[in-house]
């Protein structure tokens, strides 16, 4: 398991009116593919986008996604913010 930290960097993409969690999160996973799949599960995407839509933490120009290799928090199927509480689903 890694931890990956994935930022916004396209701020004023449309892809963020389908997601909840607009900064900094910190996901536990195998890959980055896997980090960025569960922000965008637990970001509020399925219940917020329109068909066809990207969730911005899919996305690579809207959003970077690094593994963070100091870090062993939070555990696999995890996301925190910044401040250490929970993204739920």
């Amino acid at each position: 398991m890694k931890v990956y930290r994935l930022s916004p960097i396209a701020t004023d993409d449309p892809s963020w009116n389908y997601s909840v969690e607009k900064e900094h999160v910190w996901a536990g996973a195998a890959t980055a593919a896997e980090a960025r799949e569960l922000v965008a599960a637990k970001s509020g995407f399925s219940r917020l986008a329109k068909p066809g839509a990207v969730s911005p933490w899919n996305d690579e120009r809207v959003t970077s996604c690094v593994e963070e290799p100091t870090l062993s928090h939070p555990g696999v199927g995890q996301v925190i913010r910044e401040d250490g509480s929970k993204v739920a689903d």
